[in-house]
């Protein structure tokens, strides 16, 4: 076999190689929806895994019934109730394909002696992709809080702008320097629908 047969056979068989790798390599996603909306948010009460990513790590964002009792289960949220501070957490969730509609609801209790017509304390419902908001959930403020507070249903909803093959839910406390307020989530669930 001369030079130019081997030479011959070795790009055929990359092109062969070349042409299989160059295929489909989009991985399968985690969870997919048709008609129906789908549930996509692990440990939503708080109580299990994964566990939800907390900043700053200290104080605890999470809190049992010598704080708060929870909704459901043995752990609540906890946010707020430190003056000047932010507060985040979040959670890695998958999206189906084709993702168009978000909703997140749950239980929320808004404890705070600022009643005044002014939004001083504020608490902010994103799913970002990286550092983009791809679906902007909504808040909650000092406005709709009361001393002391008591669980009740909450529902938010949003388009989503585009479909990674996850998000992140980033939940964020912002308050001022004056009167704390303190938010507590529990029970909560995200949905995820394909059609609008």
């Amino acid at each position: 076999m001369s030079y130019v047969d081997r030479a011959a056979i070795a790009l055929a068989f990359t092109l062969v190689l070349g042409s299989t790798a160059c295929g489909s390599v989009a991985a399968a996603r985690e969870v997919s929806c048709g008609a129906q909306p789908v549930e996509v948010l692990p440990n939503g009460s708080f109580d299990a895994t994964p566990a939800w990513m907390q900043d700053p790590a200290t104080p605890n964002l999470l809190c049992d019934k010598s704080l708060i009792t929870p909704a459901d289960g043995t752990m609540a949220a906890c946010l707020g109730n430190t003056d000047g501070t932010v507060q985040t957490l979040t959670q890695s969730v998958p999206l189906p394909e084709g993702a168009r509609s978000a909703k997140l609801s749950g239980q929320l209790c808004i404890d705070t002696l600022d009643t005044a017509a002014a939004e001083h304390d504020v608490l902010s419902f994103d799913l970002l992709d990286g550092d983009t908001v791809v679906a902007a959930l909504g808040k909650a403020t000092n406005q709709m809080g009361v001393h002391p507070c008591a669980f009740a249903a909450f529902e938010r909803t949003a388009t989503v702008t585009s479909d990674p093959p996850s998000v992140t839910l980033r939940i964020r406390a912002t308050l001022d320097t004056a009167m704390p307020t303190g938010f507590y989530l529990d029970a909560l669930h995200l949905t995820v629908g394909c059609t609008q």
